[in-house]
């Protein structure tokens, strides 16, 4: 039996229709911190992007670049944990529900021609211990995902031990594939993530 698994939009930064200024600056900081890091992402890069005027960035984040970049990972954490709740939804099975998580990955990877992977992962790794309010930020933007991923899988029939411990084994190999995937520039790596994804699955299942 085949089974179909649709992609899910996993960490796309999405924007309302009509977003005020404040959003757009939250919005640009988190696609340039996303490609970019914290250190390459300058000050004027987000004005520019975001095509606000200097005076409403300071009046929205007074204390410039890094509550900027604080709320933009917190946007972009929300999103994504929204997302991981959406194909927890849509899906009929435990792999099916990790396995659209990794192609949402994979096709937003590709969409961005290999440009935009983990929405976290750049800043996480550029600012751990240099500022608490980002390494906090990034901390528990990933938490929430284990935690979502976990949720999703006590859906599933997971009890929450066995669901906290695959949750954190497959953000890891999701994360870690889509690392390789940017890094190669092939979309091999988070293709090849499935079939451990899948085993995973089935020995936590039998535990």
């Amino acid at each position: 039996m085949s089974v179909v698994i649709l992609i899910v939009k996993c960490y796309v930064v999405e924007m309302n229709d009509r977003p005020d200024s404040k959003e757009k600056t939250i919005i640009a900081a988190a696609k340039l911190l996303r490609r970019h890091g914290y250190n390459g992402t300058a000050l004027s890069d987000i004005l520019a992007a975001a095509g606000s005027p200097r005076g409403s960035l300071y009046f929205h984040f007074p204390n410039g670049k890094e509550e900027i970049a604080v709320a933009a990972l917190t946007h972009a954490a929300n999103s994504v944990r929204q997302a991981i709740a959406g194909a927890a939804k849509t899906s009929k099975s435990a792999d099916e529900f990790l396995i659209r998580i990794a192609r949402g990955m994979a096709a937003d990877l590709e969409r961005s021609d290999f440009k935009e992977g983990c929405p976290i992962a750049p800043t996480a790794l550029e600012i751990s211990g240099a500022s608490e309010a980002l390494t906090a930020a990034a901390g528990a933007a990933f938490q929430s995902w284990e935690q979502e991923i976990a949720a999703g899988l006590q859906s599933f029939r997971f009890n929450a031990e066995r669901a906290k411990l695959l949750a954190t084994a497959a953000l890891s190999q999701f994360e870690g594939a889509l690392l390789l995937a940017r890094t190669y520039r092939s979309m091999e790596p988070l293709q090849r993530a499935e079939e451990p994804i899948r085993a995973l699955v089935q020995a936590f299942a039998r535990t």
